[in-house]
């Protein structure tokens, strides 16, 4: 296409589809969600042979020993910082529970300059912290101090939220750019067909990633759901023999001098 020589000097671009839709990422934010839920998730993708970047915000045997098709990433809370440490503890607590991690997503996308700049001073590599929803051409930069942003474009909590029909073709696959998708697994594991669900099945919890299995037994979604929704995308990305990607190797081909 005549616009790709205009990414010539992106070392990125490789990611960007700008001949056709041929690489995706798939991410999780996990949000504290019990390990079951996380386990519903992550079976679907290993299913379909794909791996994951999961976005880890608390400490859960889930997620350790998985293998190379699962990257851990980390997923602060900086909406509640902390009354003494404000948010500099943010980062390396969960860098002590996770230490592999390379990148991190912020919890609501809450990321500033000071968060930036933590992230760095923490040895991370990339932020993914930036949604642009359903936006063509999306694409990395390398940050002022080094750190990789990579930015998100779709997730199903903003799909439902918006009432979008559950349809593949929601997601303009096919327009060039980063191609990077978020779920859920509380959306995934209740197969929600839209937040109020979600929201209603989890009122009243004070700990979301204890609260046991049964509490939830009524409240899973018969229907058509987003859990059915991402099997669909899933043997759609499948078929179409799209090449799978973590955001680790994305952020591995930001150059040696990049600033």
């Amino acid at each position: 296409m005549p616009f790709a020589q205009y990414f010539t000097q992106d070392p990125f671009s490789c990611f960007y589809n700008l001949d056709g839709f041929s690489s995706v990422a798939l991410t999780t934010d996990i949000d504290w969600a019990p390990d079951y839920a996380v386990e519903a998730t992550l079976r679907l993708v290993d299913a379909a042979g794909f791996p994951i970047t999961a976005f880890a915000t608390h400490r859960t045997a889930v997620l350790r020993g998985l293998g190379p098709a699962v990257e851990i990433g980390l997923h602060p809370d900086n909406t509640r910082p902390d009354p003494v440490h404000r948010f500099s503890r943010k980062l390396p607590d969960l860098l002590e529970m996770y230490p592999e991690a390379k990148g991190l997503r912020c919890h609501r996308n809450f990321f500033g300059q000071n968060i930036s700049d933590l992230a760095t001073d923490a040895g991370l590599l990339y932020d993914a912290s930036m949604f642009l929803w359903r936006q063509p051409f999306a694409q990395c930069y390398v940050d002022y101090n080094g750190l990789v942003k990579i930015p998100y474009t779709w997730e199903d909590g903003i799909h439902v939220d918006l009432n979008r029909p559950l349809d593949i073709a929601e997601l303009q696959l096919d327009t060039p750019g980063l191609k990077i998708l978020n779920v859920h697994p509380m959306l995934i594991y209740l197969n929600a067909p839209n937040d109020r669900l979600r929201r209603s099945a989890c009122k009243g919890i004070t700990d979301l990633a204890v609260t046991p299995e049964a509490h939830f037994s009524d409240s899973i979604f018969k229907g058509y759901g987003l859990a059915r929704f991402f099997a669909d995308l899933l043997s759609e990305l499948r078929r179409r023999q799209v090449r799978p990607v973590l955001l680790r190797d994305i952020a591995a081909l930001k150059p040696a001098k990049a600033i």
